[in-house]
């Protein structure tokens, strides 16, 4: 790679001081050119002014009056002004020179003009004299004759010296020109040599080296990490070419671990699908005992619900009907065993089914009514523990669309639990509404409240509170259940209270549940 560099810089900078060398001889010789045509262009202006001022002689000799308006003196002045810039074009092209004989040879023209110049000062001399005679127009015309037999053959030397010096110009730039362009020609010959052979000597090894690695590369790329080069020199190439079979060693060495590992990783992952078949066939065996078990006792339920309710209808359809108080309970106890039956078979239902999940029976109907229901199931207990139990007089046409049996369930479970948080004397408010398209019902308490730090805790399954062991009659559904009943209904539960430990604060709980609202069309359906 070295050498390679060696020779293009070496061929770069023969051929930039050969292009230098050759512009430096065509500026000279141009140079040479554009001087030389200026010089004669100076020339041909000296010989203009000249006989623009020997034509003004004529005519001032023949008018005076020409004379008196100064036509000579600017005829002069133009004459004098061609020598001076002549003179001073040749001066500054003898500064320019650096070959000796130039420089001599410009010298005698400078010479050669100088002569001129004094010619033509006589000659205006002669012609001044001239004037002063009674004929001038003959003394001028003598005067002007002798000049031109002095003057026009120095002139036209000179004029011909300097074409020859233009000629000899051009001449060396078409021989330059065609020096150039054969050194040029033999230039890129030798260079074209030059590379035959670095190529033979060292570039054909070199790209058959690295296709080698090209190839070497795309098989390791492939997999093949067995894949290794042979090492020939001792070049950079060589030495990467060594690295390259490092390189594939320690990528063999890693894949051989890496197989190890996916070995271990593969007995790993059947050891555990092992252990969790075993444990899903526990837990299927765990799931299938539960089925049983809640099929076992829905059964055991049952039969004496079923019971109960034949002597209660036996009962109400005797000929001789009971006395009232014994109608009233015999109906509540026909009630409520209704009721139980219906939870026996959702327990019967969930433990046939698949899912293990309660289904939701809707329908709809008003909210006024399911007040009552929750009046009807629940006063009672309210009464029984000193309470007074307020239902809010609901809006008319407030309707929703849910399992009603499961929302009374849920609205006894929280009148359960108010009632066993309260004081005797104390009161139990629900209250419905409709707020922001939602079905709003609410129970509240004067209870003793529940402590800021486990109100986060209430929704949560088995979580009874630091002083929550309380025990009581009720449905039992618990908070959770409640959540997660409303949440099966699209709703929202939500919790409120304090304990009245703030100075003028009065304890008590709120839960506030949101539930969708029906349709319009529906709703109106419902009411017609």
């Amino acid at each position: 790679m070295a050498l390679l560099l060696a020779v293009a810089v070496l061929v770069t900078a023969a051929s930039a001081l050969m292009l230098v060398t050759t512009l430096g001889a065509a500026n000279r010789q141009v140079e040479r050119l554009v001087t030389a045509q200026s010089r004669l262009e100076l020339l041909s202006g000296i010989s203009a002014r000249i006989g623009d001022y020997a034509l003004v002689a004529l005519r001032s000799a023949q008018d005076p009056s020409l004379r008196a308006q100064g036509a000579m003196t600017v005829a002069r002045q133009a004459v004098l002004a061609s020598f001076e810039r002549f003179e001073a074009a040749l001066e500054a092209d003898v500064g320019r020179l650096g070959d000796e004989e130039q420089r001599t040879l410009m010298a005698a023209r400078s010479r050669t003009v100088a002569r001129l110049g004094a010619q033509f000062q006589i000659l205006d001399r002669q012609i001044e004299t001239a004037f002063l005679r009674p004929d001038p127009a003959d003394g001028v015309r003598v005067a002007l004759d002798v000049f031109a037999a002095g003057f026009g053959a120095p002139l036209g030397q000179a004029m011909e010296d300097e074409r020859a010096t233009a000629h000899d110009a051009q001449a060396a730039v078409a021989q330059l020109r065609a020096r150039s362009l054969r050194w040029g020609l033999s230039g890129v010959l030798l260079a074209f040599l030059i590379a035959v052979f670095i190529y033979h000597r060292l570039g054909r090894s070199l790209v058959h080296r690295v296709a080698d690695v090209a190839t070497a590369a795309s098989a390791l790329a492939k997999g093949r990490s067995d894949t290794r080069l042979t090492v020939t020199g001792h070049d950079e190439l060589s030495l990467a070419m060594a690295r390259f079979n490092r390189m594939a060693a320690h990528l063999a060495r890693r894949e051989g671990r890496l197989v190890a590992a996916r070995k271990m990783l593969q007995e790993t992952v059947d050891s555990r699908t092992a252990e969790l078949r075993a444990a899903n066939a526990r837990l299927e065996s765990v799931d299938l005992a539960r089925r049983r078990f809640f099929t076992d006792v829905s059964h055991e339920l049952r039969t004496p619900l079923t019971v109960i309710l034949g002597e209660a209808e036996i009962t109400l359809r005797a000929a001789h009907p009971p006395e009232a108080e014994l109608r009233s309970a015999l109906v509540t106890i026909q009630t409520r065993a209704r009721k139980l039956h219906r939870r026996v078979e959702d327990l019967l239902r969930i433990a046939r089914s698949e899912s293990g999940q309660i289904e939701l029976d809707r329908s709809l109907f008003p909210v006024r009514d399911l007040m009552e229901d929750v009046r009807e199931s629940m006063g009672p207990l309210a009464r029984a523990a000193g309470l007074t139990l307020e239902l809010a007089e609901a809006e008319e046409g407030l309707l929703l669309s849910a399992d009603r049996d499961w929302l009374r369930q849920t609205l006894d479970g929280l009148v359960a639990n108010a009632i066993r948080h309260s004081s005797f004397g104390g009161s139990i408010g629900i209250e419905a509404g409709r707020e922001a398209g939602m079905v709003v019902l609410t129970v509240r308490d004067e209870g003793s409240g529940i402590p800021e730090a486990e109100l986060p805790h209430v929704f949560e399954r088995f979580w009874r509170g630091a002083a929550g062991q309380h025990e009581g009659t009720g449905f039992g559904i618990g908070l959770a259940l409640a959540k997660w009943i409303i949440d099966r209904h699209g709703g929202r539960i939500d919790i409120e209270s304090k304990t009245g430990r703030e100075e003028g604060a009065r304890s008590g709980t709120c839960v506030t549940i949101r539930l969708p609202s029906p349709e319009t069309d529906i709703r109106l359906e419902a009411a017609q």
